[in-house]
């Protein structure tokens, strides 16, 4: 019988191989915790968006414009159907799998866009996700408004934008043009995991880190950063056959490494833990 844990890492796997934005966010995001959540029924989990669009529909397309309309959705899912940030619990996993958000109806800012950003595609509207350092947001394209699906504010300015990181990080982080950049659908799924990836690492649950550090790696396969990370925790856990095929993988995207007597060093002990492995 197929392992639904296996059929939802083959099926994310097809997803990263798409180019940029062709990636379908929503269904990304779902696949994330798919493999979490073994027998989880994505397409059901779609047809809830698709259901949330469809029941504000009507209002949106009335709108005298797309900034109107835009702030329609925002009021929509944040004060009518609830869909809110989590503060006490902010750093629970449940809080960065979209089907959760759905189930639960409160996430982090970047479930909680994630969840915009697929209701707006289904309603025609020309929205994109803002990483932003800690807190991530969305743009109405044409008119250039911010929002925050988090907090439930719109009609935010970029200054407005720079005061909430102020808040959150005083002078320590310099705001520039890249940081106000729309992010393609592979770079929100990677902040995504990402997220997952600390909040594992916090709690030393090396299996799951080395899951999702696998799927970062399938969305970003020339990450020398993300190999390395994969590399100490198999090394940790004694899978020096994996960590061996990332040594090389990694020699392979840096070549001039190879001669670093750290590198060969490193590659040295793990090729000659693998073989007593034999």
């Amino acid at each position: 019988m197929d392992d639904p844990k296996l059929r939802a890492r083959r099926s994310f796997a097809l997803l990263a191989l798409r180019r940029g934005d062709a990636i379908p966010l929503a269904e990304g995001a779902l696949l994330v915790g798919a493999e979490e959540t073994p027998g989880l029924d994505v397409g059901e989990y779609l047809g809830r968006i698709d259901t949330l669009a469809d029941e504000i529909r009507e209002a949106v397309d009335n709108a005298p414009g797309s900034l109107e309309a835009g702030l329609i959705l925002l009021r929509f899912l944040h004060d009518v159907r609830g869909f809110q940030g989590s503060g006490e619990h902010y750093y629970d996993p449940r809080n960065s799998f979209l089907h959760e958000v759905l189930d639960r109806h409160q996430g982090i800012p970047i479930t909680l866009s994630i969840l915009y950003m697929a209701t707006a595609e289904r309603l025609g509207l020309d929205v994109e996700g803002i990483g932003l350092p800690g807190h991530f947001m969305v743009r109405l394209a044409q008119s250039g408004v911010y929002i925050d699906p988090f907090t439930g504010q719109g009609n935010l300015s970029r200054s407005d934008c720079a005061q909430r990181v102020r808040a959150l990080y005083g002078d320590r982080v310099r705001l520039d043009d890249s940081m106000f950049a729309a992010q393609t659908n592979r770079q929100i799924l990677t902040r995504l995991m990402a997220n997952l990836r600390e909040i594992y690492r916090s709690r030393n649950d090396h299996t799951r880190l080395v899951s999702t550090l696998d799927r970062l790696i399938l969305l970003n396969p020339e990450a020398p950063d993300l190999l390395r990370d994969r590399v100490r925790i198999l090394t940790r856990q004694g899978q020096y056959r994996r960590a061996l095929r990332d040594m090389d993988h990694l020699g392979e995207l840096q070549p001039n490494i190879r001669h670093s007597e750290r590198y060969r060093g490193r590659r040295r002990f793990i090729r000659d833990m693998a073989s007593r492995m034999n």
